[in-house]
């Protein structure tokens, strides 16, 4: 029984050092849709007369750690897209990548002082700060679904469904 609980504390130990370490994933089939949003019912990415854009089998595409509802998010082609993990699978590299800047999507967009809604928003003089669609942000890191930006006097964190690298 010990060594069977050896083994098992072995086995999430290597896990967790191998998702802590990938840095990309590699396309494990072909014809493998990207996805515009982390879902099988969001839009495959495609080129502007609508035929679906696919990664090579074997290619690797740069992952930024993040990963929702089964998926990767990935940079392709400039664009951060989702690949299922059915179809990728991590590699070991260095770090998760972070993009120079960051692009607000969404409107009246909070910027929070940690990583997460359990976090207060920034404020001055007691009003909430909101960013709009389209404002850019310097990147200085990633935390699960948030970004690190610099903005003002300091860094904050931003939520990744609001914003994407740029």
């Amino acid at each position: 029984m010990k060594s069977r609980f050896t083994l098992l504390t072995l086995l999430a130990a290597i896990a967790i050092s191998v998702s802590a370490w990938a840095a990309n994933v590699q396309v494990t089939g072909s014809h493998v849709r990207l996805r515009l949003n982390p879902s099988l019912n969001a839009a495959v990415f495609a080129n502007s007369s609508g035929t679906p854009i696919y990664p090579l089998k074997g290619q690797i595409l740069s992952w930024t750690g993040y990963s929702s509802n089964g998926f990767y998010e990935v940079s392709f082609r400039g664009r951060t897209l989702w690949i299922h993990s059915a179809y990728a699978r991590p590699v070991m590299g260095a770090t998760p990548s972070v993009p120079d800047n960051v692009i607000i999507t969404g409107n009246n967009v909070l910027l929070r002082v940690g990583p997460g809604k359990n976090y207060a928003p920034l404020s001055y003089y007691g009003q909430h700060v909101h960013l709009g669609k389209g404002e850019i942000l310097k990147c200085v890191g990633v935390s699960s679904g948030w970004w690190r930006v610099e903005y003002a006097d300091g860094y904050y964190y931003v939520s990744r469904k609001y914003a994407r690298s740029y």
